[in-house]
């Protein structure tokens, strides 16, 4: 079985969880793995071998933030027998009402 320690280079045994604030401190850091390694006392390829192992964890489930559905808008407009207009889109709304008013400006016939 494999122990939770890792031997770092000046023969330390680091736990999951300083591991763990290690990568942490390495990704915040904005130093170069191996600037990062030689600081901490790390050998290059510890630091690697313990992101590696992170990225292959399974993801976390992340909260997304969806908009609300549009409700379904139905509306029919008769104009006579033979002029039938049938909105299905809240965004055609001011298009009918545009027509509308066009519609009523002008002479009856």
């Amino acid at each position: 079985m494999k122990s939770s320690n890792v031997v770092s280079r000046r023969g330390l045994r680091r736990s999951r969880a300083q591991r763990a604030e290690l990568l942490d401190a390495f990704a915040r850091s904005g130093l170069a793995a191996a600037e990062f390694a030689r600081r901490h006392g790390l050998h290059y390829t510890t630091l690697y071998n313990w992101r590696r192992a992170r990225s292959k964890t399974a993801p976390a489930f992340v909260e997304v933030q969806l908009p609300a559905p549009a409700s379904a808008v139905e509306l029919v407009i008769e104009l006579g027998p033979a002029a039938r207009l049938r909105l299905t889109s809240e965004a055609q709304l001011s298009l009918a009402a545009g027509l509308l008013r066009t519609l009523h400006s002008l002479p009856p016939c």
